[in-house]
């Protein structure tokens, strides 16, 4: 299968930064573009401190990997962060959503990667979930 367009998101947990190591290893093999995608937690900061905490996670899971032959794309959106992911994915036309299987939400360790879970029964295009 070829991929063009490659969904990551990103949480800061461990699962979801080697989703992103698999999700460049894709990319390079098929000379893809990756989409790297952060939906923040509701809190009661100020629309500008969450961004800068966003962009902030998605920086130091760069920092991990090479991408400096890679073409990247930071999204930063609000929501629920299922919806959102399928939404970004069909905007984007993806052809796969790269994922760790269990992030940092409050669910998630109690519902086994409720998103997760979510993004494999609903998503129009490949997902690859990572444990």
């Amino acid at each position: 299968m070829m991929y063009h367009t490659i969904l990551v998101p990103l949480d800061g947990s461990g699962n979801a930064n080697k989703a992103l190591d698999i999700a460049a290893h894709l990319a390079r093999a098929n000379t893809a573009r990756l989409y790297l995608l952060h939906v923040p937690a509701t809190t009661d900061d100020n629309d500008a401190s969450r961004d800068d905490a966003a962009l902030q996670l998605v920086h130091t899971a760069l920092e991990a990997i090479d991408t400096s032959d890679l073409e990247t794309s930071i999204l930063v959106r609000r929501g629920q962060p299922a919806d959102v992911i399928e939404r970004e994915a069909h905007r984007l036309d993806a052809d796969a959503i790269v994922m760790g299987y269990r992030g940092l939400g409050k669910t998630s360790d109690m519902m086994g990667g409720s998103v997760s879970r979510a993004i494999n029964h609903h998503a129009a295009c490949r997902v690859i979930t990572v444990r």
